[in-house]
């Protein structure tokens, strides 16, 4: 459990839930596509977030730049979204 109480997940979890090999979770840590929420460990914004990578990578062919430009615009939509509330 993070700070909030939700859920965390181990790298082995998280993978395990995604279908993603531990390594490619952890690139796409490095790559700053998914943050840990802490401990080593990954939250639901995390999966969801692997989830996007993955369909965005496998069903629309977007490379590595693209992920980072689509997640930031998602990031400010969602931003937006909350303001207008």
């Amino acid at each position: 459990m993070n700070d909030n109480g939700e859920p965390t997940y181990t790298l082995q979890v998280t993978a395990r839930l995604t279908g993603l090999n531990e390594d490619t979770i952890l690139f796409y840590q490095e790559q700053g596509f998914v943050r840990c929420a802490g401990s080593g460990h990954y939250d639901d914004d995390a999966l969801r977030t692997l989830r996007r990578i993955e369909h965005l990578r496998e069903t629309c062919g977007v490379n590595d730049e693209g992920v980072k430009l689509i997640l930031r615009l998602m990031d400010e939509l969602e931003r937006l979204r909350m303001t207008e509330r």
